[in-house]
């Protein structure tokens, strides 16, 4: 009767070990399944290695400002320029930026923003305009040609305005007395001929003092465009990195 009340008793423990056993596994199974998942690692790229993968990008953005300054710089253009820059100080009209981005768009703002994307930024994002904005903080917007945003064609758009201006002043001051005209106005929105915008100099008077200055512009625009969009370059890639690094 004794070994059978302890054969009962051992099993009644091991049945109770059991049982403690299984009730612990099922609480913490509970406790694992509840427990919130750790989210994974945020994968980190090295922006030294960003800056080797966007530099061929803004390389190429650089290798190209000087032919577009030749370009840009020809009598024929600044010409043009001056003339849609009087426009638009009289209409408030952006065909002076239209045109000036005919000749940045491809070989200048187009690689700087192939460059942006490398860095992975969102060019319509609050942080990215602010750095568009902290970098290009010395520009001061005219009223003539004020657009309403800050993106990576706009700070070279502006920047390029703004020294074309300081330059061509004299010249679009002229021009704008013939843009006052109901009748010069109309006939710009068509085609420009090089043969009419000398024609409207002539209207507006000081055409030989217009000449002059185109052509002293021709001289001093070239050096300092160049450096201009050079720094515009470097002033689109600082905002990137910032952007990653922030």
């Amino acid at each position: 009767m004794k070994k059978q009340h302890q054969k009962w008793l051992g099993r009644a423990l091991v049945l109770a070990g059991l049982t403690a056993a299984l009730a612990l596994g099922i609480i913490g199974y509970c406790k694992t399944k509840n427990r919130p998942t750790p989210p994974p690692p945020k994968k980190t790229v090295s922006i030294e290695a960003l800056d080797a993968k966007a530099k061929p990008h803004f390389d190429e953005a650089n290798g190209n400002i000087h032919a577009v300054v030749k370009k840009m710089t020809k009598t024929k253009n600044l010409w043009k320029l001056s003339w849609y820059m009087a426009q638009d100080k009289m209409s408030g009209s952006h065909k002076a930026r239209h045109f000036l981005k005919s000749f940045l768009e491809d070989p200048i703002i187009g690689p700087c923003r192939m460059g942006a994307r490398v860095y992975g930024c969102d060019f319509d994002s609050d942080g990215f305009l602010k750095m568009m904005r902290d970098v290009n903080a010395d520009y001061a917007l005219t009223k003539a040609y004020a657009i309403g945003s800050l993106s990576i064609e706009a700070l070279f758009l502006h920047k390029t305005l703004a020294s074309l201006y300081t330059i061509l002043g004299t010249v679009v001051g002229r021009l704008a007395v013939s843009a006052g005209s109901g009748t010069t106005l109309a006939a710009a929105d068509g085609p420009l001929p090089f043969g009419d915008i000398l024609g409207v100099a002539l209207a507006a008077g000081g055409t030989a003092w217009s000449i002059y200055d185109i052509n002293k512009a021709r001289k001093e625009l070239p050096k300092e465009l160049e450096a201009l969009l050079k720094q515009a370059v470097r002033e689109c890639q600082d905002a990137c990195r910032m952007e990653v690094l922030k």
